[in-house]
């Protein structure tokens, strides 16, 4: 923690995010529906007399320790974290925003002065919405993908960081899942710190670099169930091609039947494809589906030729 602190001129912000709910998870335009809650800490020297507290308030936090929740916490009085959803598309309702405010105990040596106390302030909010998940759909459908939402603070990098926070975990409630059919999530939660820029922040004019922000990204993961692809798809698709070998039954005096049915094959396993592709995003590589049913169809192709190829040698 010390290592953490001497790396930063201000402001450490603490986060814990749980996903409360995953909902639908929309392969075709790469999103994911969500109920996430996650607090924000940060300590800081307050004045109480800026707080809006009332005597009680006041005594059960100085005397007793006490945590206070407020529902409100000015930013024109106070720093705070200034965070926002990176990912997110669009939000469902408002979302539900608060915080609570607790006495630290100055450390060893530290001078806070008389009017400050020193409180550790945490922020509260729940978001339900829809966030954008880019999918790596190179081995659908057994496939896994993240999950992730990604929290930024419109403050630059040289004045806060957000960091996971060390005491309490972030968590996944995987009993309330929408789309357990289709997908398996994982226990885990994992935390990324990266840096995104403020490219319209740059001065050609001068040698400032641009400005860049904190992003603190977390992610759970969703396995495919890929059941029913293997039935839907690689099984139809294999029937397929077996269908095209049933060529060789007939008589070799009728090549005319033998090159109408590969045909038929051949088209039926390229509608196939394209249909099975309605359903998926349109990417620059091909997944396992797709290689499967491409080197159906080039089978077909070679068994075309071949009875085309016999054909000319019996005219």
């Amino acid at each position: 923690m010390n290592s953490i602190e001497d790396n930063i001129n201000d402001h450490i912000v603490r986060i814990r995010l749980t996903f409360i709910r995953i909902g639908e998870i929309d392969t075709l335009n790469e999103k994911y529906h969500a109920d996430v809650y996650f607090e924000a800490r940060w300590i800081d020297g307050i004045r109480l007399d800026t707080l809006g507290l009332t005597a009680q308030q006041r005594t059960q936090l100085i005397d007793e320790s006490a945590t206070i929740r407020l529902n409100e916490f000015s930013p024109i009085f106070h720093w705070t974290p200034k965070l926002l959803i990176e990912n997110a598309i669009a939000q469902i309702g408002e979302p539900e925003k608060w915080f609570t405010i607790t006495k630290i105990a100055p450390k060893v040596n530290e001078i806070i002065p008389t009017s400050l106390v020193k409180l550790e302030i945490c922020e509260h909010r729940r978001v339900r919405g829809a966030f954008w998940q880019k999918l790596e759909l190179n081995h659908f459908p057994a496939d896994v993908q993240d999950l992730t939402i990604s929290i930024t603070s419109d403050h630059h990098v040289d004045t806060v960081l957000l960091v996971q926070d060390e005491d309490r975990f972030s968590t996944i409630n995987r009993a309330d899942f929408f789309d357990q059919q289709e997908w398996a999530l994982y226990e885990h939660v994992a935390t990324e710190m990266r840096e995104t820029e403020e490219e319209y922040s740059f001065e050609h004019e001068t040698v400032i670099k641009a400005k860049t922000h904190p992003v603190l990204a977390f992610t759970c993961r969703a396995a495919r169930q890929p059941g029913y692809y293997y039935w839907n798809g690689f099984c139809l698709i294999f029937l397929i091609t077996i269908c095209s070998f049933c060529i060789f039954a007939i008589p070799p005096n009728l090549p005319q039947s033998r090159l109408q049915i590969t045909s038929t094959l051949l088209l039926t396993s390229i509608t196939f494809r394209w249909v099975v592709n309605r359903s998926l995003p349109t990417v620059s590589y091909l997944t396992t589906l797709d290689k499967y049913g491409i080197i159906s169809i080039f089978i077909l192709v070679l068994l075309l030729i071949s009875m085309m190829l016999a054909t000319s040698r019996t005219l």
